[in-house]
């Protein structure tokens, strides 16, 4: 709920989705969280916030969106998923960022955009540890999602209306 709120009256989209992700992995009491953003054009990802990585992922690394990364499967399934074991993984390869950190476990969630546009990426948090993600802790990630497209969405259309009311002065 609070951050509900924190949501709706943050001030920059980079503020909003450090929060979330912070949030998230304390949440499931992971080390590591990051928002995903889909580029379209290069069919990756960008690790546009995160916390608990390398100096130099965030705002820099990309993975790929394909259908054989959990994240690329949950993306373009628009189905969550669940990796306790990723060393034995058989649906999808482990991405090297994950291996780089020893990741051993993954929960992916799709930052669904609003009814006119597409979604923004994907929600995960991460895990060294031996242990699970359960049902409730993707209904956990899920939640925050949802918060995230509408807020992401909305961020979107202020900007446009913000550059819509700059272009009508200098006119």
């Amino acid at each position: 709920a609070d951050f509900g709120l924190f949501a709706l009256s943050c001030r920059t989209l980079d503020e909003l989705l450090d929060a979330a992700t912070r949030l998230c992995a304390n949440g499931l009491i992971a080390r590591y969280s990051k928002v995903l953003e889909y580029l379209p054009e290069e069919n990756r990802f960008l690790v546009r916030a995160g916390v608990g990585w390398h100096e130099g992922v965030v705002g820099h690394a990309t993975i790929g969106a394909d259908l054989e990364s959990p994240a690329g499967f949950a993306f373009k399934t628009a189905q969550s998923v669940i990796s306790n074991h990723l060393q034995s993984e058989s649906r999808f390869r482990t991405p090297k960022l994950l291996e780089e950190h020893g990741i051993k476990r993954a929960i992916n969630v799709v930052i669904s955009g609003g009814a006119d546009s597409p979604p923004f990426g994907v929600l995960e948090a991460d895990s060294a540890q031996e242990g699970r993600f359960e049902e409730a802790d993707l209904a956990f990630m899920q939640g925050f999602a949802n918060l995230l497209g509408v807020a992401i969405d909305r961020h979107r259309a202020d900007q446009q209306r913000l550059r819509s009311e700059k272009h009508l002065r200098t006119i």
